[in-house]
């Protein structure tokens, strides 16, 4: 059932086959218009700056003579163009984000994801996602937070990625949701090849039954491992009884499915994850 309140953008109209829309995300419409309108200012100044250095080079060329030419060049028009130039391309940057994020949206259906950029319309059913990695980056300043940027690479069957970043507000709820509809999917799928004795693959970090867990270049049998735990945006393997310099660390961002492997390890393997 589609919630009552909800304002599905017209580009999704003619999407079917992944139930009723459930939630909507796209970027305010303010910093659309604001990347638009100082887009159209940088690019305007640029041009207008460009023309007055012009003209104060030709006037004083005009009062002075040939001789005052490399002066000029050098003292009026070389640095109108550097900084016109810079306008210029800080315009063009400001338009192409406005351009890019115009039609940008996602909608969340009960069976799988929609998606519109400048590139059109794309659905993915929840089935069809097969990785998905998270690069949560928090930023200091002098020792003082001042944000948090959030990259969501997700790939599907055919190895297409689709990027999910703080273009949109919320991003981070819209990756858990994504989460929560692809998970039951992907455990299933990993946990029948880790059930059926192959090895399974998570980027960096190989489990199987027989080999326990590989991460980059060191292994440890099951027996071996004392804990699985994931710090500060890193996974670390424990080694029991283990020293300073023993077990395995790997980026989490590196990691697809990471949640999925955490739960293997936990619900199949024995071994305590969290």
């Amino acid at each position: 059932m589609t919630p009552s309140n909800l304002q599905i953008p017209q580009q999704f109209s003619s999407v079917f086959g992944v139930g009723s829309p459930q939630s909507v995300f796209q970027p305010k419409g303010i910093s659309k218009w604001s990347s638009l309108i100082v887009g159209l200012l940088l690019l305007g100044g640029s041009v207008l700056g460009f023309l007055f250095g012009a003209y104060m080079t030709y006037s004083n060329y005009n009062q002075f003579g040939p001789a005052s030419l490399t002066q000029q060049l050098q003292n009026v028009l070389l640095p109108t163009v550097l900084v016109t130039g810079l306008f210029f391309l800080l315009g063009l940057a400001a338009l192409w984000s406005a351009f890019t994020n115009w039609r940008k949206a996602a909608v969340v259906y009960q069976d799988g994801l929609g998606y519109s950029d400048y590139k059109g319309v794309r659905t993915l059913r929840w089935d069809q996602i097969t990785g998905m990695t998270s690069a949560v980056t928090k930023h200091y300043r002098n020792g003082i937070y001042v944000g948090t940027t959030h990259i969501y690479t997700i790939w599907d069957r055919q190895g297409k990625k689709l990027v999910l970043n703080d273009s949109f507000p919320k991003v981070e709820d819209l990756a858990n949701v994504i989460r929560q509809g692809t998970f039951p999917h992907l455990y299933k799928a990993y946990s029948d090849h880790y059930n059926a004795g192959r090895p399974v693959q998570f980027g960096p970090v190989t489990i199987s039954k027989a080999d326990g867990i590989t991460v980059q270049k060191k292994s440890y049998k099951w027996d071996e491992v004392g804990q699985v735990s994931v710090e500060q945006g890193i996974l670390k393997v424990a080694k029991k009884g283990g020293g300073w310099f023993s077990g395995a660390n790997a980026m989490l961002a590196a990691i697809p499915n990471y949640e999925v492997l955490l739960s293997i390890i936990n619900q199949v393997t024995g071994v305590k994850a969290g």
